[in-house]
């Protein structure tokens, strides 16, 4: 799935993808390296609870705009409030024109060539 998404973003937006990770702990890890203006955390991963991440990414990075995406919204429980840090929550449901429109949103600036 990820690998969909990632390159429905790139063929079908102007934003560039600059890597996928498998867990929270190289999500911090590659958003601080890459200095990243946007993430798109999954909010069922291994090693760290996605909560977690987001409070990480957050305390180093609270520019980053994060989005949640899961692969139900019966995963979402109480992750979709703003207290969580997430800038907003969708799921597999929602599809990838809603990701897309979602993007838009939180990033109207287009990022520069």
């Amino acid at each position: 799935m990820r690998g969909a998404v990632r390159h429905f973003i790139e063929a079908t937006t102007p934003y560039k993808v600059c890597d996928a990770v498998d867990d929270g702990v190289s999500a911090i890890h590659k958003a601080t390296e890459a200095r990243c203006d946007l993430i798109l955390l999954n909010l069922s991963m291994p090693l760290q609870d996605s909560l977690v991440t987001v409070s990480l990414l957050r305390s180093k990075l609270p520019h980053v705009k994060i989005v949640g995406f899961s692969a139900s919204s019966a995963d979402l429980g109480n992750q979709v409030s703003p207290e969580t840090g997430f800038d907003a929550v969708l799921t597999n449901q929602d599809g990838l024109s809603e990701l897309v429109a979602t993007l838009k949103a939180l990033m109207p600036k287009l990022p520069q060539e």
